[in-house]
């Protein structure tokens, strides 16, 4: 898209008073309109991560009037020094707006030092590696949201304890990214679809609501879930990817390029397969009294209801985003994430209080021999997230 067919610019006018923003925003040929006629506070949100969801929120946020700075962890390449000259993030899709970011900065102390609220939008393999950089710049009152969750906030708990870390802060899961999305270029973002609600919850409990509000003057649409345990558990990449993945791998490695892992993988019977995985993962939540929604459910939750019965006829119909995803190797994130982040962690929660998985078990152990690697060992097993010792009600206390 050239520059000059852009129209992304948001008309609004900005009235501070008391430390709030009053914004009337205009977004032409929008399919949606921004903000509200209402009075709205703002905030310093530190985005960590400059990948697809990063850049959304991060141009998000800003176009919603907060001051939002971008923190990529890696080298940074010509693109990524061109978006720290430029700071400008344009939203396109579902979603068109453009946004002027505070600062773009390779320095996470720069990132975080004068934030109120820290996203943290990386893949879960990077946590560990952020979380070690972010542990000693943190102080009392900062608040971390995790987006998504991926079980981050019980290893960051372990890892504050282990280094002695005593301050006051909250940390907050998401279920999902807002958007169904993908950077096309340095500074724009494809959003595929906005998704309607998504669930979030904070270690503690008590402060959800109010994280809940700090988050929805970015995008309107999060929900109460119980605890950050409900919304690991929730995330259900660990039904939609890996064993779709696992029982097309021929056709991947045969065409890896245009593999199409929705509109290609998932057939009606590998459909009904999937439901069996979903009804393991519904049964792990009922025996920790969590109120995890079904992967059908959520789809309708997240792109708009219709009349589908299964995964295969939601994937195929006009509310699914996912025509357009396209190219997988044989090691896909779809399996090097979502089965040591998701899949182990969900069958070692059923294991711990004698419920069998046999479609999470499968996965594990054919995901560990095609990649000759142990992905219990290496991913989000009890002892890495600090759980071990701690029975079904003391890991409820626990998170609560």
């Amino acid at each position: 898209m050239k520059e000059v067919d852009r129209q992304y610019e948001v008309g609004y006018k900005p009235e501070w008073e008391g430390g709030l923003l009053f914004r009337i925003d205009v977004i032409p040929g929008s399919k949606r309109i921004l903000g509200s006629d209402k009075m709205e506070k703002t905030y310093r949100f530190a985005i960590l991560g400059a990948g697809n969801g990063g850049k959304a929120l991060a141009g998000h946020a800003a176009a919603r009037g907060h001051e939002a700075t971008l923190f990529e962890g890696l080298d940074p390449g010509e693109e990524f020094l061109r978006l720290s000259r430029e700071k400008e993030i344009f939203l396109d899709g579902d979603l068109r707006v453009r946004g002027t970011l505070f600062r773009v900065t390779t320095d996470m102390e720069e990132a975080v030092s004068q934030a109120d609220v820290i996203l943290v939008v990386v893949p879960a393999f990077a946590h560990e590696p952020v979380f070690g950089r972010l542990i000693p710049l943190l102080r009392n009152g900062h608040r971390i949201v995790l987006i998504p969750g991926n079980y981050g906030s019980l290893l960051l708990r372990r890892m504050m304890r282990e280094n002695g870390i005593k301050v006051n802060i909250s940390i907050s899961e998401t279920a999902s990214l807002p958007y169904a999305c993908r950077a096309t270029s340095y500074n724009t973002v494809m959003i595929h679809k906005v998704k309607r609600a998504v669930k979030l919850a904070t270690y503690p409990t008590k402060v959800n609501a109010e994280m809940m509000d700090v988050l929805n003057t970015i995008t309107d649409i999060f929900t109460s879930g119980e605890n950050v345990l409900e919304i690991s558990l929730d995330n259900f990449n660990s039904i939609m990817h890996p064993l779709p993945f696992l029982l097309n791998v021929g056709s991947i490695e045969k065409s890896p390029d245009t593999f199409r892992h929705y509109m290609d993988g998932v057939t009606p019977i590998i459909s009904d397969k999937m439901a069996e995985m979903d009804d393991e993962r519904l049964a792990i939540g009922r025996a920790y009294s969590l109120h995890l929604v079904s992967s059908l459910d959520q789809l309708k939750m997240y792109y708009g209801e219709n009349q589908s019965r299964t995964i295969f006829e939601y994937v195929n119909s006009k509310e699914s985003p996912y025509r357009d995803i396209i190219g997988h190797s044989l090691y896909s994130r779809y399996i090097t994430e979502d089965v040591p982040y998701l899949v182990v962690p969900a069958m070692l929660l059923a294991e711990k209080i004698g419920i069998r998985t046999p479609w999470f078990e499968s996965c594990v152990r054919l995901a560990s021999m095609l990649h000759a690697k142990n992905y219990v060992a290496a991913g989000h097993n009890l002892g890495s997230l600090g759980i071990a010792e701690l029975d079904r009600n003391g890991l409820l206390d626990y998170v609560s």
